[in-house]
């Protein structure tokens, strides 16, 4: 009675340890990461949650500053993984920004995109990037030196990636948790944010298959921002756009 109740208490134990191993399986593809940024000596805690980057309110800080900040970390963070091949040409990075419109009394309320790609793996007829792609809003008031947060009521940040072959279809693959979907030419990824003044993603892995080669690839980042009355109901759209092709 003592052994088939130690080889029934085994059982139990393996079976845990199994649920265990799926349990970190799910967890591992839901991840969450902290970094820090730096903003005039200043720490800037910045999460990621599955690709998706959260910026908290920086009161006392030029907040498009820390926007700035915010690119160059994770643009970094993909050039200290250098591009596999020197074979493309083509810049890796595009911001953009403008002044959407005034508030009388208070001051300007600008927008802007960015969008950072790398080529990550290169073997011809496979080909996967990564980048970082962001866009962010913010108020420049008339008696302050300094940018200050202005969230939008909505705001939509959408990457669309392309790429392009010599001839015949393409496969595309794009790694779970991201939030980017396979199309037939590329990749997209949307999501829309409420009362918030950035959005932002960080991907990697998003890979291309062509069986006589890939030759370019394109990033078409956009964000478009709603703020209401105040913005006179009107949608202001920025795009940041980055375009490389095998030399």
């Amino acid at each position: 009675m003592r052994q088939k109740m130690a080889w029934f208490m085994a059982l139990l134990l393996v079976a845990a340890m199994f649920q265990g191993v799926s349990a970190t399986s799910y967890t591992k593809q839901h991840e969450v990461n902290t970094y820090t940024v730096y903003v005039n000596g200043q720490k800037i805690p910045v999460i990621v949650r599955n690709g998706m980057i959260q910026i908290p309110s920086t009161p006392g800080i030029d907040r498009k500053e820390v926007f700035m900040a915010v690119n160059r970390y994770f643009s970094l963070k993909h050039k200290l993984s250098p591009e596999t091949s020197s074979q493309w040409t083509g810049s890796n990075s595009d911001y953009e920004q403008r002044k959407a419109f005034s508030i009388p009394h208070q001051g300007d309320v600008y927008i802007s995109a960015y969008a950072y790609l790398t080529i990550e793996k290169d073997q011809f007829s496979v080909v996967a990037v990564g980048g970082y792609s962001s866009a962010a809003c913010w108020i420049q008031p008339y008696d302050y030196w300094w940018s200050q947060d202005y969230p939008a009521e909505d705001l939509t940040l959408s990457v669309n990636l392309r790429f392009g072959t010599a001839s015949g279809s393409v496969y595309i693959s794009v790694p779970p948790g991201v939030g980017f979907s396979a199309t037939s030419e590329g990749a997209e990824y949307s999501v829309t944010l409420h009362n918030t003044d950035y959005a932002g993603v960080d991907f990697d892995n998003i890979q291309a298959s062509s069986t006589f080669g890939v030759y370019s690839v394109a990033d078409h980042t956009t964000g478009a921002f709603y703020f209401g009355e105040v913005g006179h109901n009107t949608l202001y759209i920025e795009g940041a756009n980055v375009y490389k092709q095998r030399g």
